[in-house]
C-alpha cells in the first residue's frame, strides 16, 4: 500500500497515534497566550499553475501558511521558509523572495529566515507562527450554530481550471486572479477569534471543510445551496465556457477562504464589520445535507487530493 492509495486525510489520521492532530494549525499554551504553529508546502508539479509569476509564487507560500493562521483565529506574528530549486538566475530567485518578504508585511508579520538548497523540481516550506488568547478549533460547533464563510467561492477552482486547460480568458479576470494569487483571512480570521464556535479554512473545498467541522464537531450541517456566495465575474466565466459553477464553489480548491459556525447573536453582531454569508446551520446528527429548491440530498465528500494532485 501506497501513501496515494490511503490519501492525505487519512495519513493525517494515522498520524494521530503520535501527534495531537486535527485542526488546522497546532497550539502550544505560552504564558497568557497561545503560539499558533503552521506548516505547509508547495511542490511545482503539483501547486505551480500556468502563467504564475515568481513574484506570486513567493506570495502563494506565506498566503497557504497565514490561511492555516487565520484559521485558528490568531494573528501572524513571523515566518520561515525552506527553499530548493534547481540552478536559476538569481533575479528570478529575488523576486521570489520580495513576493514572500512583501505578502509577510502585508499582515505585520517578520520574514524571519529559514533554508535554501538544491533540488531538482522547486519546492518550497513554510512554517508560520502566530499568537491569539483562543485558538478556535474545528471541534466546538453547537447545535443550532449558524455556518458561515467569508468571501466568495468557486472562483479560485474555476481560475484554476481556466490555466490547467489553457481556456480563452484573461490572466487579469478576477476568478484568474483569485487562483493566481488568493489572499489568507486574516483579518477576518483575528476577529472572528472572538466570536467563532469552531473554524477552519477552504483550501481542498467547501465541501471537505463542512465534513471537517462536521466529524470534529460530532454534528450534522444542512447547508442552503442557493446561499453559497459566488462572484459575478466567476458566474459570467463560468456561463460563457458552459461550466457548472455550483461544482466548482462545493467540490473545487484554493478559495483560503474561512468556513465557521457561530452563534445567531455573533452572527449578526459582526457582520456589517466584515464580508460573510450564511450558508447553514448544524443540526444533530452526522449527515451534510443540501437544501435547493426544497429539495434535500446529501453532500458528497469531493475536494483536491494531494497525493495524487487530483480532485477525489
Amino acid at each position: 500500500m501506497k501513501l496515494s492509495d490511503l490519501g492525505e486525510k487519512e495519513i493525517v489520521k494515522r498520524l494521530g497515534r503520535f501527534l495531537d492532530i486535527g485542526d488546522d494549525a497546532a497550539y502550544l499554551k505560552f504564558g497568557d497566550e497561545f503560539l499558533i504553529l503552521a506548516t505547509d508546502m508547495l511542490y511545482e508539479k503539483t501547486h505551480i499553475l500556468p502563467k504564475i509569476s515568481r513574484e506570486q509564487i513567493g506570495k502563494l507560500i506565506v498566503t497557504v501558511n497565514f490561511s492555516d493562521i487565520a484559521a485558528m483565529g490568531a494573528k501572524p506574528i513571523a515566518f520561515l521558509l525552506s527553499y530548493g530549486s534547481p540552478d536559476i538566475e538569481l533575479k528570478d530567485f529575488e523576486i521570489m523572495m520580495h513576493g514572500v518578504d512583501d505578502q509577510c508585511k502585508k499582515y505585520n508579520a517578520k520574514f524571519a529566515g529559514g533554508d535554501t538548497n538544491y533540488m531538482d523540481i522547486l519546492t518550497l516550506s513554510g512554517a508560520a507562527i502566530g499568537k491569539t488568547k483562543r485558538p478556535v478549533l474545528r471541534s466546538g460547533a453547537g447545535i443550532g450554530d449558524i455556518i458561515a464563510v467569508t468571501g466568495n467561492l468557486g472562483s479560485a477552482g474555476l481560475g484554476t481550471e481556466i490555466l490547467l486547460k489553457n481556456l480563452p480568458v484573461d490572466v487579469n479576470n478576477p476568478a484568474v486572479k483569485k487562483a493566481l494569487e488568493p489572499e489568507p483571512r486574516v483579518n477576518e480570521g483575528i476577529l472572528l477569534g472572538n466570536y467563532a464556535t469552531s473554524m477552519t479554512d477552504i483550501s481542498d473545498s467547501l465541501s471537505v471543510s463542512l465534513y471537517d467541522i462536521a466529524v470534529s464537531g460530532r454534528v450534522g450541517i444542512t447547508l442552503e445551496i442557493d446561499s453559497i456566495p459566488i462572484s459575478e465575474d466567476a458566474r459570467n466565466v463560468a456561463k460563457k465556457l458552459n461550466l457548472d459553477i455550483l461544482d466548482y464553489a462545493l467540490y473545487s480548491e484554493g478559495d483560503y477562504e474561512l468556513l465557521f459556525t457561530i452563534s445567531k447573536e455573533n452572527f449578526n453582531k459582526i457582520r456589517k464589520k466584515i464580508t460573510i454569508t450564511k450558508i447553514g446551520e448544524i443540526v444533530k446528527g452526522s449527515k451534510i445535507v443540501g437544501i435547493k429548491e426544497k429539495k434535500k440530498f446529501e453532500i458528497k465528500k469531493k475536494g483536491y487530493e494531494h497525493f495524487s494532485a487530483s480532485t477525489f
